[in-house]
């Protein structure tokens, strides 16, 4: 009995990257920079890469959109695909910066100074020292950089 024609591992690969499977392929925003932990992705140091198609099932950000105006957690390499975990968005209030600590309860407005013992995002809940009494609260972020506490 003949045996079957066996193709070679590394033959069968090399054809199937040069197969036209265009419409499979990920094509997803990279940085064309260096990126360091903490700074914040521009537009400007985005461009777009093609990648295979097994890049699908990775956990990366493939919307340019997701990631201009977030902050690097980790190191970002030129042409490499940013994983979900390696961005975050920007801290709006900062470990130990004074913020506006605001109470709302039934109409009554009460705002004084605190000072953050956490770094945080806005919708973030926060621990901060009230300045005046000393006493640590929980705080949601606002988007304007306020500590919210009490019932809305």
């Amino acid at each position: 009995m003949p045996r079957p024609f066996r193709l070679p591992a590394a033959l069968f690969a090399a054809l199937a990257l040069a197969a036209p499977a265009k419409a499979s392929q990920l094509t997803a925003p990279v940085p064309s920079i260096t990126v360091y932990p903490g700074e914040t992705i521009k537009e400007t140091v985005l461009v777009e890469r093609t990648f295979p198609a097994g890049a699908r099932d990775l956990p990366v950000i493939v919307d340019r959109g997701a990631l201009v105006g977030k902050v690097a957690r980790r190191t970002l390499l030129p042409g490499q695909l940013v994983p979900t975990s390696a961005v975050q968005d920007p801290k709006v209030v900062i470990r130990g910066e004074a913020v506006p600590l605001v109470f709302e309860a039934d109409g009554v407005v009460i705002t004084t100074v605190a000072t953050p013992l956490e770094s945080g995002g806005a919708g973030d809940r926060v621990r901060a020292r009230n300045v005046d009494s000393g006493l640590v609260v929980v705080g949601t972020v606002s988007v304007d950089g306020a500590l919210r506490v009490g019932a809305r």
